[in-house]
């Protein structure tokens, strides 16, 4: 929703003064808070230059929710809220009549502030228990200033909190590329309705009604005539009222802030005591926010002789005191001060404030921004500041650490024995705060400089962890070329390219890392031959030996564990799999979606696809969440095997991946597919189910009489077979393709009761079952079809159960129900997976998402990514609407 008109009237009374010109948009914003109260979360976003009256009309929101029942939390984001993670809402949950967070439970908070999603979910158990008591407003000022944290947070909330009645507002200035407030309006569509006011320039009426509440009757002539000048600014209106704002003879004022605005701050300022003036100058250069006694210590006097001049600096409409803190009444002011002042006079106030924040034991972080107003290239003092800010906040701010690192690199001298080291430490901290396309293109400028060989070594192995992760095998031998290295750091670079080129090396004595590394080369060439007990126990070592090793090159010991399970699970072992990975809730969170990607890949492995089906789509439910797309090519291709195994072929065509390309010709009746198939499969070595699609293959070359292709699978498997003879999938899979040409099927049926991946086992079925209808033994094929066909679809496999189904059908059968297998519909009950009616019956029956996530042992991201599904199918907005639903008779556990 757009809303851009403005009109004169309005009926909310913020602060005891009328609010001018924004009735449509207020009304919009009240529109929104119905919407919340019948049970539905609402975001609005408001939009606008400085001063244009944003704060105002939040102000008025917040009242009109509180009388409207809701409780309300409402904070201003500042310029300086980079320092802190969550500084910008943190306020809002906290503080207040009503805090919607109690002290404990925000201390608590402090724990996970490393583990963004983690923190997600904890705010979101504890507003979503709060709003229980009655509906929310979660009011957020400035959010163009907002902390990385914080944005993250009001990205993910919305949509977690999905089932409660919680309106948020966000009020920010135009950015570039939309700036916070465009994230998270997208993160929030389309789960819930997102109202935007771009709020312009008041009507001429609009800015008379100011004129005239504030001198108490209609302006004289002159007057009218000046407020043009405010071009339907209403802060530069008032200023104006108040001798603040004087508009310029040409009738523009400048971009930023207006030239008559700086005069008439120059005057006002000008006209105070000198002490005062101090004061001003001095509050206007620390910052947004500023301590009385920060100010008298700059100054050289105690605060206690500053409170006249503080009162001064309230009366003449520049400061308020709101306690802990001195703000100017708006930021156009503070600015208009700190531009007048003399430059020179500028950078000794920010160095003399560097300084005291130093010297107080502030942190380097605080001084930052001050050193970097004074400072200039080759100042080596300023970036030792700046290196060890960076470090300071790397924790919990790596997003600021990265902008402080790279100021201090921007600092150092050409010629600097430094800069090399801290252009290290630049990549790492990128990395650190995940920006790695950014950290591999700042990795490159620095390795095109004249850096020693011991530098270019650090560098490149910062890199090669990520690109072994994410399957770069060609960048990874490029970039793991040793020039000099010293001998530690060779090793390891010769570790990463025996790992490139998957070479077994025998591990030597020396560096851990390259022992480490040099077991992992050994394992990747075993899984390159799927030798599939090898390779388990090979990353199970390499898995142990990385246990607390850090350093240069040294891989992620969770990543080794991570294809452990792997192993493990292509030994039949997916249960064990499973268990050992765990709901993930104490892991690292932005390892989130990759976990739930593996989690979907042992499920298709075990044959279950709507759970597989459900993993994936919270793999990519969280993918967006944490903005980090590593994995998103194997999400697609899982969202694509997963289609076509549910009789959807469309996503396996638009995916366009050599895999599910050769599968969908196969399926779709390419006498080429099947053959296809083979040869992708005999090519990737990372696709870790290849038997059902070999089996599969081989059994549809073999009905159409291409031998060639049944040999190839033959003798695909057969190798598998030989490396791995105790794997019952594996020799189950040979063995039946055998059965294909012998009708034997009696070997590979009994081989494969013993393994875990039930498609294997029910293709086996539908095979046995098809070769006895064509021995003429009907009756006796049709049993063993038809068991096959509600094996498959008791699995989800529908695109399966339709090929036996036409089998049956050909085959004269005429029992049951033969209607065609529907697919499954995208609305109503029937839309729903079996995962979605538990959710739904749980949250209809009063279930917040926590105690539903934990009678279900799933985490309460997983319920909120059901639940959101669950509202979309049913189309319904609020836990109400679903209860009555239910109570109506549509009860998705009678079906």
């Amino acid at each position: 929703m757009m809303v851009k008109r403005t009109s004169v009237m309005a009926p909310a009374t913020p602060g005891g003064r009328l609010l001018r010109g924004r009735s449509v948009e207020l009304g919009a914003a009240l529109e929104a808070l119905r919407t919340v109260q019948r049970g539905r979360p609402a975001l609005v976003v408001l939009r606008g230059e400085p001063g244009i009256g944003k704060t105002t009309l939040v102000r008025a929101i917040v009242e009109q929710a509180g009388r409207l029942g809701f409780r309300t939390a409402d904070t201003a984001a500042h310029e300086d809220d980079r320092l802190a993670p969550l500084a910008s809402i943190g306020p809002a949950l906290r503080f207040g009549t009503a805090p919607l967070i109690d002290s404990a439970d925000f201390m608590d908070l402090a724990s996970v502030h490393e583990q963004p999603l983690w923190l997600a979910e904890r705010l979101a158990t504890l507003l979503e228990r709060r709003a229980e008591e009655g509906p929310i407003l979660f009011a957020v000022d400035d959010g163009q200033w907002c902390d990385p944290l914080s944005v993250f947070i009001m990205r993910v909330l919305p949509k977690r909190l999905i089932a409660s009645p919680i309106a948020w507002v966000l009020a920010t200035r135009e950015a570039p590329g939309g700036g916070p407030a465009e994230l998270i309006a997208d993160a929030a569509r389309p789960d819930l309705p997102v109202t935007w006011l771009d709020l312009t320039a008041l009507a001429e009426d609009a800015v008379l009604a100011i004129a005239t509440d504030r001198l108490g009757a209609r302006p004289e002539p002159a007057v009218l005539r000046r407020l043009s000048g405010a071009h339907g600014n209403p802060f530069l209106a008032v200023q104006l009222l108040e001798g603040l704002f004087e508009p310029a003879a040409d009738g523009t004022d400048g971009p930023a802030v207006p030239t008559g605005l700086l005069d008439g701050v120059r005057r006002r300022v000008t006209a105070t005591s000198r002490p005062c003036r101090e004061l001003v100058r001095t509050a206007a250069v620390i910052g947004p926010d500023c301590r009385l006694t920060d100010v008298a210590e700059l100054i050289g006097v105690q605060a206690a002789r500053l409170t006249d001049p503080l009162v001064e600096a309230i009366n003449a409409g520049l400061l308020t005191d709101e306690g802990g803190v001195l703000r100017f009444r708006h930021e156009l002011l503070r600015q208009a001060v700190y531009e007048d002042l003399p430059p020179s006079g500028r950078r000794a106030l920010h160095h003399a404030i560097a300084e005291h924040l130093l010297a107080r034991g502030r942190g380097c972080a605080a001084a930052a921004p001050h050193v970097l107003a004074t400072a200039e290239p080759g100042d080596s003092a300023a970036v030792d500041v700046l290196r060890k800010a960076a470090h300071e906040v790397l924790d919990t701010m790596p997003t600021t650490s990265v902008t402080f690192i790279r100021q201090a690199f921007e600092l150092v001298g050409a010629n600097d024995l430094a800069r090399g080291e801290i252009g290290v430490e630049a990549v790492s901290i990128l990395m650190a705060d995940r920006q790695f396309d950014e950290a591999t293109r700042f990795a490159d400028t620095l390795l095109a400089t004249p850096i020693s060989a011991e530098l270019r070594a650090r560098v490149r192995l910062l890199l090669l962890p990520r690109l072994w992760l994410t399957d770069q095998y060609a960048e990874l031998l490029d970039r793991a070329a040793d020039q000099g290295a010293p001998s530690d750091l060779a090793a390891r670079l010769a570790g990463y390219r025996a790992l490139a080129a998957a070479e077994p090396v025998e591990p030597t004595d020396g560096d851990p890392i390259a022992l480490v590394l040099a077991t992992m080369a050994t394992a990747e060439a075993a899984d390159r031959e799927r030798d599939y007990s090898r390779t388990h126990a090979l990353f199970a070592s390499a898995h142990a030996a990385a246990q607390g090793l850090t350093g240069y090159g040294a891989p992620e010991s969770d990543q080794l564990a991570l294809r452990e399970l792997l192993a493990l699970a292509r030994l039949d072992d997916i249960d064990g799999a499973l268990t050992a990975l765990g709901d993930g809730a104490r892991d690292d969170s932005w390892r989130a979606p990759q976990l739930a990607l593996i989690r979907a890949q042992l499920l298709y492995g075990a044959g279950r696809v709507e759970a597989a089906a459900e993993a994936t789509a919270s793999a990519a439910s969280l993918m967006a969440e944490m903005c980090d797309y590593t994995f998103e090519p194997q999400i697609r291709l899982m969202e694509a095997l997963l289609a076509l195994l549910s009789g959807d072929n469309a996503p396996a065509r638009t995916a366009n991946l050599p895999l599910t390309s050769a599968l969908l010709a196969d399926v779709e009746g390419d006498p080429r597919g099947a053959a296809d198939l083979v040869a992708v499969l005999r090519a990737d070595h990372g696709f870790p189910w290849p038997e059902e699609l070999l089996v599969g293959a081989a059994a549809s070359a073999h009905h159409r009489g291409d031998a060639d292709t049944v040999r190839a699978a033959a003798e695909m498997l057969g190798e598998l077979a030989g490396r791995n003879p105790n794997v019952a999938s594996v020799t189950g899979a040979k063995l039946l393709i055998d059965a294909l040409s012998t009708n034997d099927f009696e070997p590979a049926l009994t081989r494969l009761q013993k393994t875990p991946r039930l498609l294997l086992a029910a293709r086996a079925n539908e095979e046995h079952g098809r070769s006895i209808v064509d021995k003429k033994d009907r009756e006796a094929g049709l049993a063993v079809l038809d068991a096959a066909h509600d094996r498959y679809a008791e699995l989800g496999a529908t695109a399966s159960a339709v090929r036996v189904r036409r089998l049956l059908q050909a085959a004269g059968a005429r029992r049951r129900r033969w209607a065609p297998i529907p697919q499954r519909p995208e609305q109503g009950w029937d839309a729903l997976t079996q995962m979605e009616r538990r959710v739904a019956l749980l949250i209809a029956d009063g279930h917040t998402n926590r105690s539903a996530a934990e009678e279900l042992v799933l985490s309460p991201s997983t319920i909120s990514t059901h639940l959101r599904a669950v509202f979309r199918k049913l189309d319904v907005h609020s836990r109400v609407q679903l209860a009555n639903l239910v109570l109506r008779g549509n009860d998705p556990s009678a079906r």
